[in-house]
């Protein structure tokens, strides 16, 4: 499984993603480039700034609509 279908795979069952739990559990280690590639592919992801006092202030990404037009489709991961 690629990075890109690890990320996927974590936003359409958990939710959300950032850049510490892509890291934590070894989704991608550039979860900026992976999320920019899904959302070339059509995926309707979105950022939603957070805080804690561990972390400070940080990006959380949500997948919106998993395929928003037909455009997006697992397939083209591999690609």
């Amino acid at each position: 499984m690629t990075n890109t279908q690890k990320v996927l795979s974590e936003l359409k069952h958990g939710g959300r993603v950032s850049r510490y739990t892509a890291i934590q559990k070894n989704l991608a280690e550039n979860l900026t480039a992976t999320i920019s590639q899904l959302r070339k592919k059509g995926y309707h992801i979105v950022p939603r700034p957070a805080f804690d006092e561990k972390h400070g202030h940080y990006t959380r990404y949500k997948l919106m609509d998993a395929n928003p037009s037909g455009f997006a489709d697992e397939s083209r991961l591999a690609a």
